[in-house]
């Protein structure tokens, strides 16, 4: 029997810590990609990690789309590209999120390509670590491995279980910091997705741990949040 994949789009919220790196248009870094989990599998510094390249106006998130496609095309670099939105001069930003670039001297020309499809960015400058609100606009292929856990295909570090209510960033962070408080292993990082169904948008939380992460692992995050969802709705 083929195996069922499920392919559609959705968001991707978090917190990272992000900081300016020197171009002369304003190109933030996430300093640690997954905050919460400190395994080996995170990629060392040799390579950029997310890298932010800031947008002077909003722009529908289908140009933004086009234009990395064309992009690549031009100048057959390898990278992830996506539109996002951080948090930035207490304010949501639009920008386009890079991911998986093989280095930092690659920056500068995806910058002018960019440039070339009629996209203008901030002008550079220094900006001290902070932490930022991220929505990253994400193409998703997930395979379900429980009746209730999906998995990334294509990164199997990745999990997804189903919530049945639509939390803020603010009650999902303090409601992850009670999950870890009372689990031995609290080696794992935490976001909230939304997944786009044929029957309507879906919520999740999205589970980064080692690709070797048990079910049972997976399972009792999933009791204690959904513990911890109780006495939000009891509330």
């Amino acid at each position: 029997m083929k195996e069922l994949i499920i392919e559609t789009i959705g968001h991707i919220e978090k917190k990272e810590t992000l900081t300016s790196i020197g171009y002369s248009d304003l190109v933030l870094e996430s300093l640690y990609p997954f905050p919460g989990y400190h395994g080996t599998t995170v990629p060392d510094q040799d390579s950029p990690r997310s890298v932010f390249l800031m947008t002077k106006s909003s722009l529908p998130e289908e140009r933004i789309i086009r234009a990395i496609k064309a992009v690549k095309q031009k100048t057959r670099i390898e990278f992830d590209g996506t539109p996002a939105l951080v948090s930035y001069q207490k304010a949501m930003v639009q920008c386009i999120r890079i991911k998986d670039l093989e280095n930092y001297e690659k920056i500068p020309e995806i910058l002018k390509a960019y440039k070339d499809e009629g996209i203008s960015f901030q002008s550079g400058k220094k900006v001290d670590p902070y932490s930022s609100i991220i929505k990253v606009t994400k193409y998703f292929l997930l395979k379900p491995i429980t009746d209730c856990t999906l998995q990334d295909a294509e990164d199997v570090s990745m999990k997804y279980f189903q919530v049945a209510v639509k939390l803020n960033w603010d009650q999902f962070e303090e409601m992850t910091l009670h999950v870890k408080r009372n689990m031995e292993d609290s080696n794992w990082d935490a976001a909230l997705a939304t997944i786009y169904r044929r029957s309507g948008i879906e919520d999740y939380f999205r589970i980064f741990n080692d690709v070797n992460c048990e079910i049972e692992t997976l399972n009792k995050i999933r009791k204690k949040y959904i513990q911890e969802i109780k006495k939000l709705i009891e509330k």
